[in-house]
């Protein structure tokens, strides 16, 4: 019984952190946590702990704080709508998903995986990768590689020697190879994969910014082998850099 209790006040302790983030307050530390709670150090970082392997909080590596996390989001993807850059993103995605006639996306980067905030239009073909609010891998998707790329040498590094399934034979699994090609997005400022989530279908990736020239997202264009020419992905890669521009001018002067 004791113990059943223990395991309760566990799960509402956890919960009570959670509630603690606020728009007014979205970063907080081990010890503000503690002191508002009333709860020790050590408990306290063991649920975020916790929390943090199941992505609801995760840890601001300049200020050594806490945020929520995108599983947050993926928890409350009914609510996905109210996000600042899908609201901002939206009328551009729908214009660049007219003028290309292709799947559009606008993706996030979170622990080695993507998770997609906005997808147009919904169809059968790339469902597989692309429900909202759910998390993909990145090092095989195009808005994963653009964003994975951008992450410094340690989580690259944690990424590439991970676990890398292949779900096609185009699915790059070699760690050298894969590592190599992350360092060539980079230095070219998008991302191209060929058939390495499903068989036929191909994507092009470019980042979004903040006002600190900061990668914080990623856009991209996804549709049949037979669009994805050398000089259609340049048209592709042309206009989209015009739509994260503008994405990312409009989400500073909110």
């Amino acid at each position: 019984m004791a113990k059943g209790q223990e395991t309760l006040s566990s799960v509402q302790n956890a919960m009570r952190i959670l509630q603690e983030f606020s728009k007014e307050e979205p970063e907080l530390g081990i010890s503000e946590l503690s002191n508002r709670l009333g709860l020790a150090k050590s408990t306290v970082f063991r649920l975020i702990r916790t929390l943090s392997e199941a992505h609801l909080v995760q840890q601001n590596k300049k200020s050594q704080k806490y945020q929520l996390g995108l599983g947050a989001f993926v928890l409350g993807s009914a609510v996905y709508h109210k996000m600042e850059i899908r609201k901002v993103a939206l009328p551009y995605l729908e214009k660049l998903m007219k003028s290309t006639n292709k799947v559009v996306r606008l993706g996030v980067y979170d622990q080695g995986g993507v998770v997609y905030l906005c997808k147009l239009p919904e169809d059968q073909e790339t469902r597989m990768f692309s429900s909202i609010g759910r998390r993909v891998p990145s090092y095989c998707t195009a808005v994963g590689k653009l964003l994975l790329a951008c992450q410094s040498e340690q989580e690259i590094t944690r990424v590439v020697e991970g676990d890398l399934k292949a779900f096609t034979p185009n699915t790059i699994t070699c760690r050298h190879q894969l590592r190599n090609q992350l360092k060539e997005i980079k230095q070219k400022g998008y991302a191209v994969t060929y058939e390495e989530t499903k068989k036929g279908i191909c994507s092009v990736a470019v980042p979004v910014y903040n006002d600190f020239n900061e990668v914080i997202s990623a856009i991209s264009v996804t549709g049949s082998k037979p669009h994805f020419l050398p000089a259609q992905i340049q048209n592709y890669v042309k206009e989209m850099k015009m739509y994260s521009r503008l994405i990312s001018e409009q989400l500073i002067t909110e």
